[in-house]
């Protein structure tokens, strides 16, 4: 079937393609260009949630007004009513409020957070502060999250901004918050975006259950002898430990939300794609599988496959949350 596009044709001929198009197509809506120029993070992350928090359980009693909402959360918390001052630009700047009520994204973010959906709320979080244009230059530049404060002062200074020692504080709390790269891979809570920037962690959590299947498929080197190197976001290359000889390749599946049998013979299929009979001693493939849903942490498992270099293959299933 062919789908046509803005002027271009997709051609889709099973479902998954079809559900990997339209996530694709999600994507690009959803990376349109920024909205807000605003740029006032003077909120620890923290509070920020709290705030959020509170403005869902006040929206359920038909309360929307923020200085309502905030002046009893400072109450509540017996901190300075001034510092309603600075909490309001900085809902602002981010999406959370608007001709002085809390948007709908706001309370659908309190929401999750209420519901103990943090992982689900910190992404849509993440949603919103791409929409502020300072924010997404600053999490556009983030290369290595130790380096968090010095990205955010380099795009503050490009703006021709002056910056504070709390908003610098703030902004790179708040960036370590919502950047899946930047806030661990424990996996404690599962989201798609945390397995894409986690990939290394699940070479670790797969590679000591790969010996059961190296060994029954008698392949000679085990996998404690081998050292895998990231050549792509989804793909390794296998190495022998210590030397440039590749021996293999390590491809990882884009993560799939059921554990239906035939849903995941079709994903190992599609990476079968990529293997060649003969050109390399050992392939391994995982497949991620998110589970759970409708409230609450969702669970990982992965799938794991060694593919001897004459197709030969074995398979398990690995617990992977923690």
């Amino acid at each position: 079937m062919q789908i046509r596009i803005d002027g271009r044709v997709e051609e889709v001929k099973t479902i998954e393609e079809l559900e990997q198009l339209c996530k694709k197509l999600r994507e690009e809506l959803q990376g349109g260009g920024c909205q807000y120029h605003s740029w006032y993070i003077r909120v620890p992350p923290d509070r920020l949630l709290a705030i959020l928090k509170k403005a869902f359980m006040k929206y359920s009693q038909g309360v929307l007004a923020v200085s309502e909402v905030i002046s009893e959360y400072l109450e509540e918390n017996k901190l300075s009513k001034s510092l309603s001052r600075v909490i309001t630009p900085t809902l602002s700047s981010l999406g959370l409020m608007a001709g002085g009520k809390f948007t709908a994204a706001a309370v659908e973010l309190g929401r999750l957070l209420a519901e103990g959906r943090s992982e689900e709320a910190f992404e849509k979080l993440r949603q919103l502060v791409m929409r502020n244009c300072v924010l997404r230059e600053v999490l556009e530049n983030v290369g290595d999250c130790a380096e968090l404060e010095k990205v955010v002062a380099s795009v503050l200074a490009a703006y021709g901004k002056s910056v504070r020692f709390d908003e610098l504080k703030y902004t790179a709390e708040l960036i370590k918050l919502i950047e899946p790269r930047c806030s661990g891979c424990e996996f404690k809570c599962v989201t798609p975006e945390k397995i894409a920037a986690c990939t290394q962690r699940l070479v670790q959590i797969a590679t000591p259950h790969m010996r059961e299947l190296f060994e029954k498929l008698d392949i000679s080197l085990l996998p404690e002898h081998l050292d895998y190197v990231q050549i792509a976001r989804d793909a390794y290359s296998i190495n022998v430990k210590g030397t440039a000889k590749q021996i293999g390749m390590l491809l990882i599946a884009e993560p799939v939300e059921t554990a239906e049998p035939q849903r995941l013979k079709n994903t190992l299929a599609k990476l079968d794609e990529k293997i060649v009979e003969g050109v390399y001693e050992v392939y391994v493939k995982i497949v991620p599988i998110i589970e759970g849903g409708g409230g609450g942490c969702r669970s990982l498992k992965l799938l794991v496959e060694v593919v001897r270099g004459d197709l030969e293959r074995a398979s398990k299933l690995v617990k992977a949350s923690s």
